[in-house]
């Protein structure tokens, strides 16, 4: 099964869980609110490492109190209705009372989720990676259980992903994490292990390495692989409150409003997306010959581009030559070299078309002149580049097979495919992403994202909606962040002002 397959399947899986238990969220990063998570087994099913007495007093004391806390500090300071992941991460901005219970709050509704009563062996791509990162999966025991075993009092030990996609073992006092913006070289945590005596004393006494060993009896592995594919690869739940989709990595500097100037730059003057995009092109093809492969070279049904970058398959650079968010990095970049040489920045407003092009040439003949240090592997901007298309690929992969299930439910399994892989044909020459068979026959759809829709009585129009271009599938389906799905015949299809226009009768299908 390749890469693509893979992810597919695990944004099928997590589709599947939502619309089973609706009210029950997998991923911590997904609460809303800061309520009471229920634990996930009764207090006796991890007797292989705690006993019930201990999971009761844990779970309704501790765990119960921090929430209890936390939301009454927050109350008291008038800083209710927040996500309890943005206060973690913005851990420096509140008193000591929010941070201690906060942390604890957090800390423990992850616990419960790293907990199983069904013993599990380790696998997938963070098995994988701890095996190459420690030499053996038993070292890495070894090497958790001594940072745990020197962590002096009240705290926590954690395995977590750096923001270099590299694993590190940490400790945390008390309750704070790793998340929190006043921890130095911290990261996202993947497995934690609670040091607090209340968390095993009543079974272990003093003996806490005996606590500490029996920990790896019931840690959920699955749980934390699917964590780190949803870190590494879809990153959906960092990007459930953003304004667009392009603006989710820390890394950025490109401001939400930035990013909409270039997509509308691309969308009303297409010269400039024209010239950068062959640009682009032939420099990929240049720096990373290695990897570059004509038309039907990679395989059979292939198109021509980069392969086997990051992973074996058709790379998400490939998507650099249209992407708004890394046209606006690399304008940034690029002006930060070309001022301190006495040159003029790069800008594009308040210019004509023909003058916006001029522009653009100066600034691809920069992205020539600088394409070695650029996409160098190793350099600063093309990790920021990767970082934006795994962002944005994996949010348009969730988005594609969100609405293929959705429309799957309306016209029956076996009558809807999704056709819109990374590097497939049918999506890049004709811009299928799904077909569907329906009473009067197949249907071809391109999916798309959307922020905003305004509706005079007459057209709608659609804004926030990525590249803008004729289709000539025979549906267009936008989804925005709130899962919102609005499905339009493309008969009578206009673009005004870089924005799609559609006849209101034009709408067939509204899903939420």
């Amino acid at each position: 099964m390749n890469t693509l397959e893979q992810k597919i399947n695990l944004i099928t899986e997590k589709l599947e869980k939502i619309d089973i238990e609706k009210n029950k969220n997998l991923f911590l990063t997904e609460m809303k609110k800061i309520g009471i998570e229920k634990l996930p087994y009764s207090y006796s099913s991890l007797k292989q490492f705690i006993d019930a007495e201990t999971m009761s007093y844990h779970y309704n004391k501790h765990y119960k109190g921090y929430v209890e806390k936390l939301n009454d500090a927050l109350k008291k300071s008038n800083q209710g209705d927040v996500e309890l992941e943005e206060i973690i991460k913005s851990i420096s901005k509140y008193n000591k009372t929010i941070r201690n219970n906060a942390g604890g709050a957090f800390n423990h509704a992850l616990f419960w989720k790293m907990l199983t009563p069904s013993p599990q062996k380790p696998s997938g791509k963070v098995y994988s990676k701890i095996i190459k990162q420690f030499g053996s999966f038993s070292e890495f025991k070894t090497k958790f259980e001594e940072i745990a075993k020197q962590r002096f009092g009240s705290g926590w030990v954690w395995l977590v992903l750096t923001k270099r996609n590299t694993l590190k073992i940490v400790t945390t006092p008390n309750q704070d994490n790793p998340l929190m913006n006043v921890i130095k070289n911290g990261g996202y945590p993947l497995l934690g292990l609670d040091l607090w005596e209340h968390a095993y004393y009543l079974k272990y006494r003093n003996k806490r390495d005996e606590y500490i060993k029996n920990f790896w009896k019931c840690v959920n592995w699955k749980f934390v692989e699917e964590l780190y594919s949803m870190k590494m690869k879809t990153k959906l739940n960092e990007s459930v409150g953003i304004k667009t989709l392009l603006n989710e990595s820390k890394d950025l500097v490109c401001t939400g409003k930035e990013v909409e100037e270039i997509r509308t730059l691309f969308n009303t003057n297409p010269s400039v997306k024209d010239l950068y995009k062959n640009s682009i092109n032939q420099i990929l093809k240049v720096v990373l010959s290695k990897h570059y492969y004509d038309r039907g070279k990679y395989s059979p049904d292939s198109a021509s581009g980069i392969y086997d970058l990051e992973n074996n398959g058709r790379s998400v650079i490939n998507k650099l030559n249209t992407n708004y968010s890394c046209f606006c990095q690399l304008k940034k970049d690029i002006n930060v070299v070309i001022t301190k040489m006495g040159k003029s920045p790069i800008d594009f407003t308040n210019k004509s078309n023909t003058d916006q092009v001029n522009e653009c040439q100066r600034f691809v003949n920069a992205l020539n002149y600088f394409k070695t240090r650029i996409f160098d592997t190793s350099s600063s901007t093309f990790e920021k580049l990767m970082k934006i298309l795994n962002t944005t690929n994996s949010w348009g992969d969730f988005r594609e097979v969100y609405v293929v299930e959705k429309l799957k439910e309306i016209f029956g399994q076996d009558k809807v495919t999704k056709t819109g892989d990374l590097g497939s044909m049918k999506d890049m020459i004709g811009g299928v992403d799904c077909e569907v068979v329906t009473s009067s026959g197949l249907k071809t759809g391109q999916i798309k994202p959307f922020q905003n829709v305004k509706d005079d009585g007459n057209n709608m129009t659609i804004y926030g909606s990525g590249s803008v271009t004729p289709y000539k599938t025979d549906w267009i389906i936008f989804m925005n962040n709130q899962n919102k799905i609005l499905v339009f015949k493309n008969d009578n299809t206009k673009i005004v002002n870089g924005n799609f226009v559609f006849p209101k009768n034009d709408l067939i299908y509204t899903l939420v």
